[in-house]
């Protein structure tokens, strides 16, 4: 039987001081990552957790989380071997629903806390049919409103307006791997075996089927994310940590964060001898600038460690 006699037990007054703790202030833009069975047991669960993120940023903060859909990716990318025969079958695809800002549900593997977020009142979510951003207080608008399909999480789209606003990325029990923003460093930097290919979208195609486009997308790799982000706290600069419960929480300035992994990527990044994930097509190496938006004058695409400073 599993243990129950020594788990935490977290309120919303326990979140609250906990995020205060980390420096949030009201008025302040986070993106927020959260794993809610590390905090242990809170009492009210996830709404509580939601609440507490409210209470701290007040009327005037803006609050973003990731309410990601890769339940709607092409069957071409299912690796199971028992699904082999399905995922070669077209009407298998066109049976799959394009996306709904307002009805598409967050994927399980997002967690609790996104989809809670995703219905509530005056949240607004990105466009993207497989990595939409939700988005709730003065700046949620600005920061979906522009989500290009093609080179998704790149500065032309939400995560580029949240280095705009000088944001904070909130990682409350998660672990670094699960950082969105560490994949502006990806777009921003050359590094070995940087590719590009064709990835598969779903759209409605007017008669309740679903046809698929192909568009031009950088494949991402979040594999040495926890390495980035161990290196960056070793660096000098730590974010702010706090214990909220069980979880270890940090605050991290967008922006530093982002030029450190650009740096930590042209130095220690070399992929040149990955295999692309099943799904893709015509992949070719990227290590030129890509067509995906600018992070303001102090990072460019492309940006050398000369550059980043």
């Amino acid at each position: 039987m599993t243990n129950l006699t020594n788990r935490h037990v977290v309120t919303r007054s326990a979140l609250v001081h906990g995020l205060t703790g980390l420096g949030i202030r009201p008025g302040d833009t986070v993106i927020a990552h959260t794993s809610l069975s590390s905090f242990g047991y809170v009492a009210g669960g996830a709404h509580s957790v939601l609440l507490a993120l409210r209470d701290v940023l007040g009327p005037h903060g803006t609050l973003v989380m990731p309410a990601f859909t890769p339940q709607l990716s092409h069957p071409s990318t299912w690796r199971a071997p028992d699904l082999a025969r399905a995922a070669a079958d077209p009407d298998t695809a066109a049976q799959i629903p394009p996306f709904d800002p307002l009805c598409t549900p967050a994927a399980r593997t997002m967690g609790v806390l996104p989809e809670l977020f995703r219905t509530q009142p005056g949240t607004r979510r990105s466009s993207h049919p497989h990595v939409s951003f939700a988005a709730q207080g003065p700046h949620a608008e600005t920061i979906v409103r522009d989500h290009p399909t093609p080179f998704r999480l790149a500065a032309h789209g939400p995560l580029g307006r949240l280095w705009d606003l000088d944001a904070t990325v909130l990682l409350l029990g998660a672990p670094w791997n699960k950082c969105t923003a560490l994949h502006l460093a990806e777009y921003a930097t050359a590094y070995p075996g940087r590719r590009a290919g064709l990835w598969a979208v779903p759209a409605p195609d007017g008669a309740g089927r679903t046809r698929w486009q192909e568009v031009p997308e950088l494949l991402v790799w979040e594999g040495d994310f926890d390495a980035i982000g161990a290196a960056y706290e070793a660096a000098g600069a730590p974010p702010a940590t706090a214990r909220i419960g069980g979880a270890l929480c940090r605050a991290v300035p967008l922006r530093p964060l982002v030029r450190f992994a650009c740096r930590r990527l042209a130095d220690h990044r070399d992929l040149s001898r990955g295999i692309p994930p099943p799904g893709w097509r015509d992949v070719v190496d990227a290590a030129s600038a890509l067509p995906a938006g600018h992070l303001g004058a102090a990072l460019p695409e492309a940006a050398t460690k000369k550059e980043i400073t």
